[in-house]
């Protein structure tokens, strides 16, 4: 009797988690376009690119209540993912799922969890270069003149090492993204499993649209400090 009434049970834990792991990356994805935006303004230069972040701290309890939600989107999708990836592993022992089936998964597909702790790894060290430490002194100087965040990351990104790292990380997310996109709209209802390759390919452009603008600023960066163009 137990194990009957145990099995919808598990059916309908495992399809609240997968959509609840649908909607936070949709939250996340959506947040990575917002920042995208930001970090693009770097282009235009230091006293827009300052004027970004001071808009967004100006926003006071609206700011920080987004922060929260950001944070709590982003907690709950890795645990809840953890918790999906542990119950899969566990389902490839039995006779539902063959061999066979697991060959034909993606690189992106096998190896989301792993692409999901680099990007964590990553967003941790990213937290602590720009937005926890100070944006004075030396590492916000440039000529002689203090350019705030600005400064900041332009001399992270001036040191080949960081923006290697950085883009090392961006392929990661743009990895991961490639498949969690499809999964998740699948998941969500919105397309049928028969449309998933439609919706693998649209995965893939939109982590190439992110890939692309992420990478131009460490590029864009790393051309003009060794063209003699810095800051």
């Amino acid at each position: 009797m137990s194990t009957n009434t145990s099995a919808p049970s598990r059916w309908t834990s495992s399809l609240a988690k997968e959509f609840a792991v649908g909607i936070t990356g949709i939250m996340l994805v959506l947040f990575l376009f917002v920042h995208m935006a930001g970090n693009l303004l770097i282009f235009a230069g230091a006293e827009t690119f300052n004027a970004y972040p001071e808009k967004l701290r100006s926003m006071g309890a609206l700011f920080w209540a987004a922060r929260i939600g950001l944070i709590a989107a982003f907690v709950i999708h890795m645990s809840l993912a953890a918790s999906l990836a542990k119950a899969s592993r566990k389902a490839r022992t039995n006779r539902y799922e063959s061999q066979q089936y697991v060959g034909r998964k993606s690189p992106a597909t096998r190896f989301m969890i792993l692409t999901g702790i680099i990007v964590l790894c990553y967003l941790i060290l990213h937290l602590w270069q720009f937005t926890l430490s100070s944006h004075e002194g030396a590492r916000a100087t440039l000529g002689g003149e203090e350019q705030g965040l600005y400064g900041v990351v332009w001399n992270t990104f001036a040191n080949p090492g960081w923006s290697l790292l950085y883009i090392f990380a961006l392929c990661a997310v743009a990895s991961h993204l490639s498949h969690a996109i499809a999964s998740v709209v699948v998941t969500l209802g919105v397309l049928s499993d028969k449309n998933t390759a439609k919706a693998d390919i649209a995965a893939r452009l939109i982590a190439l649209v992110l890939f692309v603008g992420f990478a131009s600023v460490p590029v864009y960066i790393l051309f003009k400090t060794f063209t003699g163009g810095a800051g």
